[in-house]
């Protein structure tokens, strides 16, 4: 069996919903929800650079949120303490050397918990095959997928406007 990568930051996967499948990526653990990527835990200390430009948090420690890039702000507007990742543009992230890290990993976990559509990144075929061939129990139920629509996308996005207005 496989050892997984982690060692500090396996207390998330249990604020997961049922039913994630996951596979190790990025050297961390990558998790999947409803055939989209919502997570990747990394621990990888003291790694500070990226194409030669230095950033102020340790780029591969901590909790990783893949965010398809056009629906971002929303989650900027609610969620102040998120990080741009560098090393991919639809990656937002919290370094777990923030001084609330437990905390606004709970606040996160809670939008991928309620099924936030505009959380996490479709699968690709490559990704699906990893996560099939994991030797990691995996925790496995049958949802009904959600369907997803513009008129929902639009009414999360005013609603965290409204509240950020006031």
């Amino acid at each position: 069996m496989e050892h997984s990568p982690l060692r500090n930051l396996l207390w998330i996967e249990e604020l997961l919903p049922v039913g994630y499948d996951c596979a190790p990526k990025n050297g961390g653990m990558a998790y999947y929800v409803d055939m989209k990527l919502v997570l990747i835990l990394v621990e990888r200390r003291g790694l500070y650079e990226h194409k030669g430009v230095s950033y102020p948090f340790e780029l591969w420690n901590g909790c990783i949120f893949p965010i398809e890039k056009k629906a971002q702000n929303a989650f900027f507007l609610k969620y102040l303490f998120l990080e741009n990742h560098p090393a991919n543009k639809d990656w937002l992230y919290i370094p777990a050397e923030s001084e609330n890290f437990e905390d606004e990993v709970k606040q996160m976990m809670r939008e991928i918990s309620r099924g936030n559509m505009l959380l996490g990144l479709p699968v690709k075929s490559s990704e699906l095959t990893k996560a099939e061939k994991t030797e990691r129990p995996v925790k496995k139920t049958v949802t009904p997928k959600a369907k997803i629509s513009k008129k929902g996308e639009n009414a999360f996005l005013l609603s965290i406007a409204k509240k950020n207005r006031k």
